[in-house]
């Protein structure tokens, strides 16, 4: 029966919403696969190639072609050529003729090729003789010059054929090996063709591409749709992150997360406080949404505090550009230092502090399930009007299973066109069947083509604090032993 839900729940893609942008989009993140798929192409061609080639030299000569008696006429001598151009290749590769040749050089057979071309507007005739040996078409060709006469005499009657160029030993191959022609045209091919499947696999993804379609796939509320906001360079090349206070930030950015922290504070539940964000896999976006929130809700005049709970990766602190001087999350969680003597003010907006953390430690989920992290949330819930909880991807391990049942709210953090609707599915299971209520989800580093009918600015993202490339989480994976997708089964 599990199976067959799934298979109902990978629902072709609408070509109504289908937005040419978003395979393109996946075709360039990875520029650096087809890059080596068109590089092995482009080596296993030439390396072909030099395999297999086998140069071939051509020794030629020119006859003049004439009819017996002086008395004929340029014009009998151009026919005659002409008829002769389409006879002669087969009186040359005749028994007789390439017995002569075999005589001549002084072997037991002749392989070669032997072809004749009348020069057009002339009564000029080539004869082209093509060996894998230089020696052996050179001395063919002086063989064929030396022995047909008679056969010619016998065959054609009354024309003549003069020497008019003697042949030459060739000093170089006839057919070039294009070992680097046909590397290119095999490393485009085969980038061609990788952009194409690249393409193909994007458009049959079962993923979220827009808030229809995340509002379908995982029933949950979609609190707002976040555009792509590229990272802006200060004037010493330095990016910025991207933050409302920011004045590189776009106003469209800012207002949309000012949306987004109305409607935050529209379905929160009565006395709740502690509002966790998170996303199922890596480099959804998660921690500037949350660092924003926080920002957002501080400029109301609201005592604000954001912790940063992603203790396997914290990235608060970077995305903030601050230094922790004082004590960190790991040591308020482990009693070493408390909270007030922790805590440090933002120095961009008054009502907003801070609980960073830089440190990464592999037993967060014993820290997170500790005591140490209620008494926190009781704490801080006491002092703050909101307190913002950047905790870790549900796929790196069970740290956000623990926060959803210790915070008041949950936020699920989606990127576009990421994370598989499966374990998107997941997720909003666990968070839904937490203690704290799942207030939704946030569509993130949304993109979209001009033909889709949007504009075409945008507000969104940048990404660079994650943990790197999705698809990368090892044993905590979302399919791992303490996945997303493992505790949804446990759950049902």
């Amino acid at each position: 029966m599990a199976d067959k839900t799934e298979i109902q729940n990978q629902e072709p893609i609408s070509l109504l919403s289908f937005d040419p942008i978003i395979p393109v989009l996946d075709v360039l993140r990875r520029w650096y696969l087809i890059a080596a798929i068109a590089l092995i192409a482009a080596l296993a061609a030439y390396a072909g190639t030099e395999a297999l080639y086998q140069p071939q030299y051509t020794a030629s000569t020119t006859f003049v072609v004439s009819m017996q008696g002086s008395s004929s006429s340029v014009y009998q001598n151009l026919t005659a050529t002409t008829n002769l151009a389409a006879t002669f290749s087969e009186v040359l590769n005749s028994s007789f003729l390439r017995k002569s040749v075999v005589q001549a050089l002084g072997a037991d057979s002749f392989n070669g090729r032997i072809e004749a071309s009348a020069i057009e507007e002339t009564n000029l005739l080539t004869v082209r003789v093509t060996d894998s040996s230089p020696r052996t078409a050179f001395l063919a060709t002086r063989a064929i010059i030396d022995n047909h006469a008679e056969l010619t005499r016998q065959i054609m009657g009354d024309v003549i054929l003069e020497v008019l160029q003697q042949p030459s030993v060739p000093s170089a191959p006839s057919n070039p090996m294009r070992a680097g022609s046909n590397a290119k045209r095999a490393a485009i091919f085969a980038g061609a063709a990788s952009c194409a499947l690249l393409a193909l696999l994007s458009c049959m993804r079962d993923a979220v591409r827009s808030t229809e379609e995340a509002s379908r796939k995982l029933d949950c509320r979609v609190l707002g749709e976040v555009r792509h906001e590229r990272k802006r360079r200060t004037l010493h090349r330095k990016r910025t992150s991207i933050l409302i206070t920011n004045p590189l930030t776009s106003f469209s950015y800012t207002e949309t997360i000012r949306t987004l922290r109305r409607k935050l504070e529209q379905h929160l539940p009565d006395g709740a406080k502690t509002v966790m964000v998170t996303s199922a896999l890596e480099n959804e976006g998660k921690s500037t949404i949350a660092v924003n929130l926080a920002l957002s809700l501080a400029q109301k005049q609201l005592r604000v505090l954001l912790i940063d709970c992603d203790l396997r990766k914290p990235a608060c602190y970077k995305i903030l550009e601050q230094t922790v001087s004082k004590g960190g999350t790991i040591d308020v969680l482990r009693g070493t230092a408390s909270l007030a003597d922790s805590v440090q003010a933002y120095p961009e907006v008054k009502n907003l502090e801070l609980l960073l953390e830089t440190r990464a430690v592999r037993n967060s989920s014993k820290l997170v399930s500790a005591d140490g992290m209620a008494r926190l949330f009781s704490e801080a819930k006491a002092a703050y009007d909101y307190v913002i909880l950047d905790t870790p991807p549900m796929s790196a391990g069970p740290d956000s299973e623990s926060l959803a049942d210790l915070a008041d709210a949950s936020l699920l953090v989606v990127r576009q066109n990421q994370a598989g609707a499966a374990a998107l599915r997941a997720a909003v299971d666990i968070l839904q069947s937490a203690d704290g209520q799942m207030l939704g989800c946030i569509l993130n580093d949304s993109r979209s083509s001009s033909l889709s009918g949007e504009d075409s600015y945008g507000y969104g993202y940048g990404y660079g604090y994650g943990y790197g490339h999705y698809g990368h989480y090892g044993h905590y994976g979302t399919y791992g032993k303490y996945g997303a997708y493992a505790s949804a089964q446990k759950r049902r």
